[in-house]
């Protein structure tokens, strides 16, 4: 279990519009931060985001993720380090999903097209797309709400992982010659080699990479059969249909939940930034409660474990955070009508048959 701490206060937001972020996507900031003997664990936890997230999935909100890149240029004191972070850090294998949905994929165009349908789903509130100009097709990106310091400097972060996709499926000796930047007094880029000889210009609504348009229609090996990869499932979702507020914090709570245990009230509440009152409020208008929540999250990760044979029912308990194993077969029989032990044979003798 990694360390986890929450800072004190609470902003104000609207709570209705909470946008998630895969966590993975900062592996090459927390990487570039270890490999200068920065702060990492430090500047994770300030902004109350588990380390483990960054390695193995999970969701964080937006705003965790656009101030933790914000952190990380602070520290640094180098405004070209995110450029720097995921020039040399960045592996396809940090897009998590994405990077899988990729292998299946038979042409450049496809290959882009499924990391940018999906990428709305890992990078909530951003626009992915590609814009083809004559000769030349521009790869892009538009984040239209600014709600962080680090919301410019998530831009050179995407713009580097455009780099990495164009050259991943298209051609492993590509350099980019032309880039748009929404900033109209962009310079950051200059430092890098890779981008110094960059024609940039500046445009109003969103920045983007250029490359030949003839590489869409470029074959590339597929390395995983196409029903190799079920989209509906990459990544975490509430079960069942629910209110999207509801969803997020149901997100938010089961991506803490292998490393924290159960989050309390209180820490969702910051995750959520607002008051546990608040937090409360709305959930009760919701027709539910943040207990109920943390139940059926109990109860789905209680069925999850009970498939794995090698874990007995009080390794399940202890796992869940009961404070014994008769509490958790009781909590367990009031969800299903049946004791854990029953549960699991009859998914053994359903397996079976």
């Amino acid at each position: 279990m990694g360390s986890f701490s929450f800072s004190s206060g609470c902003q104000k937001c609207t709570i209705m519009n909470i946008e998630l972020f895969d966590a993975r996507a900062l592996a090459p900031l927390v990487g570039y931060l270890d490999r200068r003997g920065g702060p990492s664990e430090t500047l994770l936890n300030d902004v109350w985001i588990p380390r483990e997230l960054t390695t193995h999935g999970g969701w964080v909100t937006k705003k965790q993720a656009y101030d933790f890149t914000y952190s990380v240029v602070q520290n640094t004191h180098c405004p070209e380090s995110v450029f720097d972070a995921y020039l040399n850090g960045f592996e396809i294998g940090d897009l998590g999903p994405i990077a899988e949905a990729m292998k299946t994929c038979r042409t450049v165009k496809e290959s882009l097209e499924t990391a940018i349908r999906l990428g709305h789903i890992a990078y909530e509130g951003s626009r992915f797309f590609l814009k083809t100009e004559g000769e030349i097709t521009w790869f892009g990106y538009q984040d239209p709400k600014v709600i962080s310091p680090g919301h410019e400097f998530v831009s050179d972060l995407t713009l580097m992982v455009y780099y990495h996709l164009i050259v991943n499926t298209a051609s492993e000796t590509w350099r980019p010659q032309r880039m748009r930047v929404s900033q109209s007094k962009f310079l950051r880029h200059r430092s890098n080699a890779l981008l110094s000889d960059c024609d940039v210009e500046f445009h109003p609504r969103y920045s983007a990479l250029g490359f030949p348009t003839e590489f869409l229609w470029r074959r590339k090996p597929v390395t995983e059969p196409q029903n190799a990869f079920d989209e509906s499932r990459a990544y975490l979702f509430s079960p069942g249909e629910c209110e999207p507020f509801v969803d997020v914090l149901y997100r938010l709570i089961a991506s803490l939940f292998p490393f924290q245990k159960l989050p309390t009230l209180r820490h969702a509440s910051r995750l959520m930034n607002v008051s546990p009152a608040t937090l409360k409020r709305k959930l009760q208008l919701m027709g539910t409660s943040y207990s109920q929540l943390l139940n059926r999250l109990r109860f789905d990760t209680a069925c999850e474990m009970l498939a794995i044979p090698q874990m007995t029912i009080s390794d399940i308990a202890l796992e869940l955070g009961y404070s014994g194993t008769n509490n958790f077969v009781r909590a367990f029989r009031r969800m299903t009508g049946v004791t854990p032990g029953r549960y699991r044979l009859q998914q053994q003798m359903g397996a079976a048959s």
